[in-house]
């Protein structure tokens, strides 16, 4: 539904359809169009919900409903919300007045959320004349970020809100020009960051409050993706733009459970979850999906310590006789607030631009989300850049090269280390040239002394490398265990591991990459079975005479 008059469709302009009693619950094969009572074009009788967009309808605490919906048009479209009791709806009652005289005219991109007991508000607003760079006023699409929550449940108008302040307010909000007279306003993303002359946001705000009263919003602003979050207790908003901030043109959306903050993408339709501590700005990925099936819509909430999410698989190159299907798929992942404990472990880091030689053509470039400043920008095909340094660790390193991929599923490059190539690497998408993404190969071995590394480039200019990393591989702690090898086979592995070791009984436990402990005990064979757990990374640590090993393995 998209603003229709019941003139142009009578029968569907406003479309709402409830269950009959005591069927919300039915087996799948029951779950059919004959368990829902007659479909309405209204909530209440008598109210007008012709030109209604956007739809969304909040459970509160208490079960009963909130729905809310624009009336009206871009740029130029009222809020009206209404609550049902379990019995009947209320009338529409007016949240935002956006049908205001020019100048001020907009319509409300964002939406409402249920958070640990409050009713917040979150949002940008597009003014009419921002449709068209001509006329704008100061800025093309969306603007500004806006916040506002009740302590209630909000039955009718008279509910009482108040500012990012706990300043009280009236209703309906009226957001204007005037930033002095605009109690909800609380940061101008455009003029902190943009670079153009009209800039431009096309997205709505994703944003969440914390249960200690953290406020973070992310939004995207000329292409760069723009966090602003205060911490409880703080007066004012800090702000960062680019490096690992999440995409909220991706359907990103974020969440928070306890003092951690959570954002959703889908980065090349796979699932990727990505994790700061409240009111900072240390964004750290935290899972992505291996597995090749792609999706291009998700819808996603916290429960508890649970994040479910329910995703639309991308069938547009669907195989003949698959017709137009969308299959749902479900993934569910468990949310700490503790962090993987990880050995500190000798680590390389080779600065792209700070290459020993490199092909006529390669230039370096800036970049404000570049680790160190600048990144090789100019990477034409089939040039190479040569890396020589020195390692007084000899071992097994897991390597990654942190690059930035806009456009292409196809970029590939030659990755040749001390003579051994690794041939069409397929550089990780990031959608964004400011954000940067490894691109892994495991267990490549370094020797004591001088190494070398290879880059060329085989898709022209579909890469901008920002730095090589290399890791040494967890190793055992102690000489005694050293001694013994323990070798873990195969890694990854589709759930049985095989653990080859001398050391008898040693007590193991498992952590997730959330950091919980999903498996412990004492291994009293040579097989660890992780054929029951989710596909993804974990951190095994192994026991013995208080001497340890932390290996990362992997369920695929």
């Amino acid at each position: 539904m998209h603003a229709y008059r019941s003139s142009a469709l009578p029968n569907d302009f406003f479309n709402y359809s409830v269950s009959k009693s005591n069927t919300a619950f039915v087996p799948d094969n029951e779950f059919t169009l004959d368990i829902f009572n007659p479909k309405q074009n209204y909530l209440r009788q008598g109210e007008d919900y012709e030109r209604m967009t956007y739809p969304m309808l909040h459970r509160a605490s208490d079960g009963s409903l909130v729905a809310r919906y624009r009336a009206g048009g871009s740029g130029n479209g009222n809020i009206l919300m209404a609550h049902y009791n379990g019995t009947e709806w209320t009338n529409n009652w007016l949240f935002q007045r956006g049908m205001q005289p020019v100048p001020d005219r907009n319509s409300l991109y964002g939406g409402e959320r249920f958070i640990n007991g409050r009713f917040y508000a979150g949002y940008s607003i597009r003014y009419s004349t921002n449709n068209s760079a001509t006329t704008s006023n100061g800025f093309f699409l969306n603007s500004g970020l806006y916040y506002a929550y009740t302590n209630d449940i909000p039955r009718n108008q008279s509910s009482q809100w108040f500012d990012v302040n706990d300043d009280p307010i009236s209703l309906p909000i009226r957001n204007t020009l005037n930033e002095n007279t605009d109690p909800v306003k609380i940061a101008e993303p455009g003029d902190d960051f943009g670079v153009n002359q009209f800039p431009r946001t096309s997205s709505d705000p994703s944003w969440t409050v914390t249960e200690n009263g953290a406020i973070h919003f992310i939004t995207r602003v000329d292409n760069t993706n723009v966090h602003y979050y205060k911490a409880a207790g703080e007066t004012t908003f800090s702000s960062n733009a680019g490096g690992l901030i999440p995409n909220p043109e991706v359907r990103g959306e974020i969440y928070s459970y306890k003092n951690h903050v959570f954002m959703v993408e889908l980065i090349g339709g796979r699932v990727n979850v990505k994790s700061t501590i409240e009111g900072t700005n240390d964004w750290a990925i935290v899972y992505t999906d291996s597995e090749s099936r792609r999706y291009n819509h998700f819808n996603a909430f916290v429960e508890g310590d649970k994040l479910y999410v329910f995703l639309m698989e991308d069938t547009r190159n669907n195989t003949p006789g698959e017709g137009d299907s969308r299959p749902i798929y479900f993934q569910e992942f468990t949310l700490s607030e503790t962090e993987v404990e990880v050995e500190t472990l000798p680590e390389i880091v080779l600065e792209a631009e700070a290459f020993t030689t490199a092909s006529s053509g390669i230039e370096v470039a800036s970049s404000n989300s570049a680790s160190n400043g600048q990144i090789i920008g100019l990477f034409g095909g089939n040039l190479t850049l040569e890396y020589r340094f020195n390692v007084e660790t000899a071992g097994s390193y897991d390597f990654s090269l942190i690059a930035s991929n806009r456009n292409r599923d196809d970029s590939t490059m030659d990755i040749e280390i001390n003579g051994t190539l690794f041939e069409d690497v397929l550089i990780t998408r990031t959608f964004d040239w400011e954000v940067y993404l490894p691109t892994t190969i495991d267990d490549v071995n370094l020797i004591q002394g001088e190494n070398v590394v290879r880059l060329t480039q085989r898709r022209a200019l579909s890469s901008r490398p920002d730095r090589l990393d290399f890791s040494l591989n967890a190793t055992l702690s102690t000489t005694d265990l050293t001694n013994d090898q323990v070798l873990i086979y195969p890694n990854p592995s589709s759930g049985i591991f095989n653990i080859q070791s001398k050391i008898q009984s040693p007590e193991y436990r498992i952590v997730n990459i959330q950091g919980q402990i999903v498996k412990q005990g004492v291994l009293e064979g040579k097989e660890l079975n992780m054929s029951s757990y989710p596909q993804g990374i974990y951190f095994l640590e192994l026991t013995s005479n208080n001497n340890r090993l932390l290996k990362k393995i992997v369920v695929e």
